[in-house]
């Protein structure tokens, strides 16, 4: 094993580090969009929320048709179509029910 002699310092001094934190808080305060930039989560997640939900709208539409007929034939109970169908709903809905509950407690 070696050891090691020296000790590292820093790579930039506490002095500089408030000066970049003061110049990105006055950015900040100068130019709000900038300071209230949509965060890359936000967009990526909504990005991929309507891919998966573009992709399930046929299997969706496939389920109803295989389970309804199912039950027709009665081979399985009808709870599962209603099952299935509500499921669709929020599913599909989930958007429209958070901004009705939020409207409703008036968040």
């Amino acid at each position: 094993m070696t050891v090691q002699t020296t000790h590292e310092t820093p790579t930039r001094p506490v002095a500089t580090r408030r000066l970049l934190a003061f110049v990105a808080a006055v950015i900040g305060s100068i130019f709000p969009a900038l300071a209230m930039a949509a965060n890359p989560f936000t967009t990526g997640a909504t990005g991929l929320s309507a891919d998966t939900l573009a992709m399930l709208t046929p299997v969706a539409g496939i389920a109803v048709m295989v389970v309804g007929a199912l039950a027709l034939f009665g081979k399985i109970h009808w709870m599962w179509l209603i099952g299935v169908i509500v499921g669709i709903v929020l599913l599909f809905g989930s958007d429209q029910i958070v901004t009705w509950i939020r409207g409703l407690f008036g968040v």
